[in-house]
């Protein structure tokens, strides 16, 4: 190449570049142009269309400017440039475009197009890529590392495990020792080897290796082709620069078509039973490298949803729904009615057209079932303490959210009265209900319970208690004595002693009578009349001591009085009698 001397050179396509001061032509040396600078005892640094200067203190690229003093590395491809202040433990990486920082990197790592290729653990070298922040993760020895200048298109020269990798795939690695002074191209490295270059052929499997020369020795320059063409220029024993097609090289190792699908790594449709109608489903594919068939990337995805109404109904046939086609991201969702069953499948599909088979189903319900009552119970139905309790228990998919609870009472000798909507019982969360008998009132009372969907179960049975009315509540006729008894209810009974004695009550309003007594040795028997109808006999003989709640034959509801007359010649011992006005 004619013209002027060189003591560094640089070089990216036809840009051949010398210096110092620096200049460089075009025109394989017909023309030179001052470009302005220096290197500074420095390589140039020719990449893609990026040049980097030095002036004085000052670096430049591209309308970036860092200390001269500090390491400033142009990335192959001049996309990217690094800048370290010395000893700093980090280096900024910067779009050379843009002037826009991107990131800081702890070296070793290099840079090639507008990826940083690192190892980030021992046996593997990630590539990030800061426009689309992909990551490609290459397995490599335990020992490598990877420094500035050593990822240039398809190949990785690594640093102690004398390896060079294909970041492409599906090449295997090349065992090379490379000289401290090499550089990558693209396909090839060159050296200084003696007075000449060395250059190897990186897609050679056998490493076929030529020479070129002679080469300036007193501080020899020489710089790989910055546009990836299979190019070198270096300077020349007589100083000039001379460029070198390496037309010699073996052609790139065309990739394999990928031909396997992405591969499902994970999905979730969230919660089987939801309790709000807000529905979403985020999946995860891979594409799998394979030696044989390198990963392209996964480039969208398709989703189908299959719906039915209730648990009771069939699945309608699978919805492609339009909008749900070649999408880019990893989640979707819908707002589905309150007791809708929703399933979904996903497939994805690669860069290279491969698409992969339906996912299994994800399926997710709006919970549409009001919840179910587990337990329910008040205690006797005669209430004989002085307290009584109902308590309840539900089940739901979800959860339960509150309760209502009504109750009704009667009085002693009255029917029932309405049911009774207390506001603080209504959208409550207890779950029981303690209050002290009134003697003769029949108390009942009902639940339900609500979701947090609102799905309100339907009101529960009934459960009634009664506390009775005290024998002293009765009229005595005959031979009848009132006594006390630690037994007792109330304390307190009344003793029929004679055939015909009784008691009575003017009136008595219930469905079913419930009798109140002393059972023991030496007792007699009863006979219970209700409304003049006799309801039913009563013996109180028992082998020991004791209070017992007799209930009699359930009848049609009825009001009037009652009676209780003795039968028998042994005494009866009377405590008190329920009236239940419901069963």
């Amino acid at each position: 190449m004619p013209g002027r001397s060189a003591v560094d050179v640089g070089m990216s396509g036809a840009r051949v570049v010398v210096s110092d001061p620096v200049y460089e032509t075009t025109n394989n040396g017909s023309t030179w142009t001052a470009v302005g600078g220096s290197n500074s005892g420095k390589p140039l640094q020719v990449e893609g269309g990026a040049l980097l200067t030095f002036d004085g203190t000052t670096a430049k690229v591209g309308g970036l400017t860092f200390p001269a003093a500090d390491e400033v590395v142009l990335g192959k491809g001049g996309k990217l440039v690094s800048h370290r202040t010395p000893s700093a433990a980090t280096a900024e990486v910067y779009d050379v475009a843009t002037k826009t920082k991107l990131a800081d990197y702890a070296p070793p790592f290099a840079l090639a197009g507008d990826t940083v290729w690192k190892v980030t653990e021992p046996g593997h070298l990630d590539g990030k890529s800061l426009t689309t922040g992909d990551v490609k993760t290459v397995l490599v020895a335990s020992a490598c590392t990877v420094g500035p200048g050593a990822v240039n298109g398809r190949w990785a020269v690594l640093s102690g495990c004398n390896q060079v990798v294909d970041v492409v795939g599906p090449q295997p690695p090349r065992n090379l020792s490379v000289a401290a002074d090499a550089q990558l191209g693209n396909g090839f490295t060159v050296q200084s080897s003696g007075a000449d270059l060395l250059v190897t052929d990186l897609n050679d499997p056998a490493l076929g290796q030529r020479r070129y020369g002679p080469i300036r020795t007193t501080g020899p320059s020489f710089r790989a082709d910055g546009s990836g063409l299979a190019k070198i220029v270096y300077s020349d024993a007589a100083a000039k620069p001379r460029v070198i097609t390496l037309n010699w090289l073996t052609a790139d190792p065309q990739e394999h078509p990928d031909t396997v699908a992405p591969v499902l790594t994970s999905a979730t449709a969230g919660d089987r039973i939801r309790d709000n109608n807000s529905l979403s489903f985020e999946w995860v594919y891979d594409d799998p490298q394979d030696p044989n068939s390198p990963a392209t990337g996964v480039d969208s995805y398709d989703l189908r949803i299959q719906q039915r109404p209730n648990r009771t109904s069939p699945y309608s046939a699978w919805n492609q729904v339009p909008g749900w086609q070649g999408l880019k991201t990893t989640g979707a969702s819908l707002t589905a009615p309150i007791g809708t069953d929703t399933c979904w499948q996903v497939r994805a599909r690669d860069y290279a057209g491969n698409v992969s088979a339906w996912s299994a189903s994800y399926c997710s319900e709006v919970d549409g079932t009001a919840p179910s009552l587990q337990t329910w119970r008040i205690g006797d139905r005669v209430q004989l303490g002085g307290s009584a309790t109902v308590r309840w228990a539900y089940k739901d998919d979800t959860g339960i959210a509150s309760y209502d609870v009504v109750y009704k009472t009667a009085a002693s000798g009255v029917a029932f009265g309405k049911w009774i909507y207390p506001a603080n019982w209504q959208g409550t969360n207890i779950t029981g209900i303690t209050w002290v008998p009134r003697l003769g009132w029949d108390e009942c009372f009902m639940v339900r319970a609500r979701d947090y969907l609102g799905n309100l179960s339907a009101w529960s049975a009934p459960l009634c208690s009664v506390a009775p009315d005290d024998d002293r509540a009765f009229t005595a006729t005959g031979t009848v004595t009132r006594a006390t008894s630690t037994l007792a209810f109330q304390g307190t009974t009344s003793v029929l002693k004679a055939n015909g004695a009784y008691l009575t009550k003017a009136t008595a309003a219930g469905q079913r009578i419930a009798l109140v007594a002393i059972h023991g040795p030496g007792q007699g028997r009863v006979d219970i009349y209700h409304a003049n109808i006799k309801i039913g006999t009563v013996s109180l003989a028992a082998t020991v001591s004791s209070r017992a709640v007799t209930y009699l034959p359930a009848t049609v509801f009825r009001t009037g009085p009652l009676k209780i007359v003795s039968t028998s010649t042994a005494p009866a011992t009377i405590d008190g009698i329920a009236f239940l006005r419901a069963p």
